[in-house]
């Protein structure tokens, strides 16, 4: 049984290319961080691994509980040591020890490279010589958060998936399983983005939560006011935030549900309300609020340019329309 919660397209290739002895000797999934990478590739070295089911994993067999416990012999992780910025040429040299060696318990090895993409351009330069060349019976999976990070001659020699958003119906029905309750899930599957992991995480960290909250009632808010006051509402959303990307990502993700809403659609979450909160009243077209959407783009856009970022929300929060 799998892990991955969604992803079923990659997962049902796997599965098929794992039974047929069909599957390349690298694998690379990249995607947004907490999208279900991780997951997806232990996922796919326990299913590798497994001796007791054709596509596997069973979870049951020594060699899935093994890669659980991320102890298997022939299984070898390489991933950000604690304090670093990036993965060390010497890790990259004990991975090809380590495929050198013949199987010890399964009938090959597999190795898993987390964050490939802050690999050093010597350590990249070493593993396309493990690629160039791949032992018999070993299979590399490499994450990365975009194959734009990645150098070319890395990406020529793997078999690439990318994993988007799942949907947010998806998400919020998974939390509930686990004991999150309605309302909550519904409006962290909506701040996920439809990244499971940062759901999952964020489920289970109240402080994560009303940080998020906190960032879409300043939103609706700023709606509420009138435009003398925005500006000391910025003024202490600034005192507030540390990371305005994110705060961009709500907004964002805010208005997107709606628009949704406005045009009868349901999100994929709760039909009843969107999972971000709804209850404010705007008379605007749709027409307007795509062109709110694009003003919180493009203040983005001027932050990551390295304009301030006070005059880039006092911007945004100017051309904002005002709830009723």
């Amino acid at each position: 049984m799998w892990r991955t919660v969604g992803h079923e397209r990659v997962q049902h290739f796997l599965q098929r290319a794992i039974a047929q002895d069909a599957l390349g000797h690298a694998i690379l999934f990249a995607g947004p961080a907490a999208v279900g990478k991780q997951t997806l590739a232990l996922d796919l070295a326990a299913a590798l691994l497994c001796n007791a089911q054709p596509n596997g994993p069973c979870r049951e067999c020594v060699q899935c509980k093994g890669v659980a416990r991320q102890q298997h012999p022939d299984l070898h992780l390489v991933e950000l040591e604690e304090g670093r910025k990036s993965i060390r040429m010497e890790q990259v040299a004990a991975l090809q020890q380590a495929v050198a060696l013949r199987p010890y318990q399964a009938v090959q090895r597999v190795s898993v490279i987390l964050d490939a993409h802050l690999l050093q351009p010597e350590a990249s330069q070493r593993l396309l010589k493990t690629l160039e060349e791949p032992p018999a019976h070993n299979t590399l999976i490499l994450t990365a958060t975009s194959t734009h990070l990645m150098p070319q001659t890395l990406l020529s020699r793997c078999q690439v998936w990318r994993l988007t958003g799942l949907p947010r119906r998806l998400v919020q029905t998974e939390l509930e399983e686990r004991g999150v309750a309605r309302e909550d899930a519904a409006f962290l599957a909506a701040a996920s983005l439809g990244r499971m992991g940062w759901a999952l995480a964020a489920s289970m960290d109240p402080e994560l939560r009303e940080r998020e909250e906190s960032l879409v009632r300043a939103l609706i808010q700023t709606l509420r006011a009138d435009r003398a006051s925005r500006m000391e509402l910025i003024d202490h959303l600034l005192d507030d935030v540390s990371d305005v990307d994110r705060l961009f990502d709500l907004w964002s993700e805010w208005w997107r549900s709606f628009l949704l809403a406005q045009a009868g659609v349901p999100d994929g979450a709760d039909n009843s309300r969107h999972g971000l909160g709804n209850d404010v009243e705007l008379s605007i077209s749709p027409q307007e609020a795509v062109s709110v959407i694009k003003r919180i783009d493009e203040a983005r856009e001027w932050v990551r340019a390295n304009v301030n970022a006070r005059l880039a929300l006092e911007t945004l929060a100017l051309h904002l329309p005002e709830a009723s």
